[in-house]
């Protein structure tokens, strides 16, 4: 049976508008979604992908909401009602994903824009990233169109939007459950491992955008849009390449001063600058410009995908914001404290020695064989009540702002004296604040 899935669609012009805080509003809460080019068959590729992904998050489900796929050789498509072109589609349709060729879009384009749908994310690819001056063209042309009628742009080449508040995304699998953080991405790849990465660490989205050549929407439109964005309280970004230097500063810095920002810049070498530009057409910059912005703005900069993961988790936890540089080492084993002594000073950060009232303190239960109370503290494999006593002396320390710590916690140790051990660590933390 045919699912005609305009069944929960608002009349042509209901609501239109009525969302409007930002000017992007409206393409993070589309009353309805066509696909064009959804292919027909079994396949399992990326363009049956979306259309899978939406019907998975339930978009189809919710009040007013409408979905359509368009292909121009089926009458149905996974049970739904399928059109032969988007002009057929009932109306509104507010966003469109296309899934065509890039040489079939100039059709696509004139469709839209007398359908006057609102937003048009092109997962088409082929465009001036090919460094093909002919698809350069195209590219350019095409977004003229659209912005002219008054249709924002989302690519080309990029896997658009997810937004679980609205039931958007552009893979399987992805958590239901909305959240307060935002990712903003040039790589669609990694918009996808930051969704799954740090969802298994518990951290849900507001919304990801995937922007890939960046042609009319590009990262500081985003920016600007989380300033005002209720949903959102922590963004993060990866970027390779930006466009609009001072439009970029501008809307990083008016953000920055109201909300966390992480950042990861892509094509800081020769070899990733190069990836990056038959990646998305980006032109690179320096890893000391990057730096400078960001300590500019207040941003935090991470160096790896690990480094955004880890830092979003910070301050997804809420983790007091650190005011001093001094950090202590706790745990077992040397080797492992000098390379995280060196981690820590090529961070700009210091590893103080511990003050003489505090060692001793430690004297007084850690023994001298094989164990240093010096700052990084070895406590030599210890047990559970040993690092239990030393993180809490160490947290009084005048000269430590930061613990870190690989410490034991015994052989026997069992999930409830961890739990313990957290319960007491966070309310002295508390209690220091």
């Amino acid at each position: 049976m045919t699912q005609d899935a305009n069944s929960n669609a608002a009349p042509a012009n209901e609501g239109a508008g009525t969302e409007g805080k930002h000017p992007l509003d409206a393409i993070f809460h589309p009353r309805a979604v066509a696909l064009v080019g959804v292919p027909s068959g079994e396949s399992q590729g990326a363009s049956l992908g979306f259309f899978t992904s939406l019907l998975e998050q339930g978009f189809h489900e919710r009040l007013n909401h409408g979905l359509y796929p368009v292909n121009p050789k089926a009458d149905e498509i996974r049970g739904f009602k399928a059109y032969h072109s988007l002009l057929e589609t009932p109306d509104p349709v507010d966003h469109v994903i296309s899934l065509i060729p890039a040489r079939a879009v100039p059709m696509l384009v004139e469709q839209a824009i007398q359908k006057k749908v609102r937003s048009i994310h092109f997962f088409t690819a082929g465009f001036s990233e090919t460094g093909d001056e002919e698809m350069a063209n195209l590219e350019r042309t095409m977004v003229e169109k659209l912005t002219a009628a008054g249709i924002r742009v989302l690519g080309p080449n990029c896997m658009g939007l997810y937004v679980p508040y609205e039931g958007l995304a552009f893979m399987n699998q992805f958590p239901k459950e909305p959240g307060n953080v935002m990712f903003v991405s040039q790589s669609g790849a990694n918009a996808g491992d930051v969704v799954r990465g740090l969802g298994n660490r518990g951290v849900r989205f507001s919304k990801v955008i995937s922007f890939g050549n960046g042609s009319d929407l590009r990262a500081h439109h985003f920016f600007d849009y989380a300033i005002t964005d209720d949903e959102t309280d922590l963004v993060t970004s990866y970027i390779e390449g930006v466009q609009d230097g001072p439009k970029f500063l501008t809307a990083l810095k008016a953000l920055a001063r109201v909300k966390p920002v992480i950042l990861l810049k892509g094509g800081l070498t020769g070899a990733g600058a190069r990836a990056a530009h038959s990646h998305t057409g980006s032109l690179a910059g320096s890893t000391q410009i990057f730096d400078a912005v960001c300590r500019q703005v207040g941003a935090w900069r991470a160096e790896t995908m690990d480094d955004l993961h880890d830092v979003s988790i910070a301050v997804t936890t809420g983790l007091k914001h650190v005011q001093g540089r001094g950090v202590c080492l706790v745990g077992g084993g040397g080797g492992t404290a000098v390379l995280a002594s060196d981690a820590l000073a090529t961070a700009g950060l210091d590893v103080p020695p511990t003050p003489e009232a505090t060692r001793k303190e430690l004297s007084e239960f850690i023994p001298v064989a094989g164990t240093s109370i010096n700052n990084p503290i070895d406590t030599n494999m210890g047990d559970a009540e040993t690092t239990d006593r030393t993180l809490r002396i160490m947290a009084r320390a005048e000269n430590i702002d930061v613990i870190v710590t690989n410490a034991s916690f015994g052989r026997n140790a069992d999930e409830a004296d961890l739990d313990e051990l957290k319960r007491r660590a966070t309310d002295q933390a508390e209690r220091l604040a």
